[in-house]
């Protein structure tokens, strides 16, 4: 096998980046279900803090029902109650907004990672579609040099005008 060659080195070239790109995949698709995992795991979390939550006011309205002659003294106690449910439910909402805000930006990234990809496959078949081409068209105009000149040797002429045309139609 000729090391030497532009082929070998295209295929090497071309071997590694199906590689890296298959290795890109492989993480993008990590990413996306290491993200699906951890929305699983915020909705259950979210779920049992309502389950803990719910039983608490619940007894809360029992025992005010129980003790209404009482009324003033529990009603202080149950306005801090009231605020510590208040504060829990405002701090279950800011950790939800920023659980969805985190996934947002994951989104945003993965899209991102995604793009940046597709550009990167587009712009390495460019390369190797002119890397491919170039070439052929170098060697078919060397070729076409030597017909020329191998023509001129023969017959000792230069040719005519219309095989020159023919032979222009040849190259793309």
């Amino acid at each position: 096998m000729n090391y030497h060659s532009e082929t070998f080195w295209l295929i090497v070239f071309v071997g590694l980046t199906a590689v890296a790109l298959f290795g890109q995949f492989i993480v993008m698709l990590s990413a996306y279900f290491l993200v699906r995992k951890n929305i699983k795991t915020v909705q259950e979390e979210v779920s049992d803090l309502r389950s803990t939550v719910m039983p608490i006011l619940n007894r809360s309205k029992d025992m005010l029902e129980k003790v209404a002659p009482k009324v003033e003294s529990v009603a202080a106690d149950m306005a801090d109650m009231a605020q510590s449910a208040r504060e829990q439910t405002a701090h279950i909402r800011f950790t939800a907004d920023e659980v969805l805000a985190r996934v947002y930006r994951q989104t945003s990234r993965v899209d991102n990672m995604i793009t940046n990809v597709a550009d990167g496959v587009e712009h390495a078949s460019t390369v190797v579609a002119d890397s491919v081409t170039k070439p052929v068209r170098q060697v078919s105009a060397i070729l076409a040099a030597a017909k020329a000149f191998l023509g001129v040797l023969a017959t000792g002429r230069r040719p005519d005008r219309h095989e020159v045309v023919a032979d222009q139609d040849m190259f793309v």
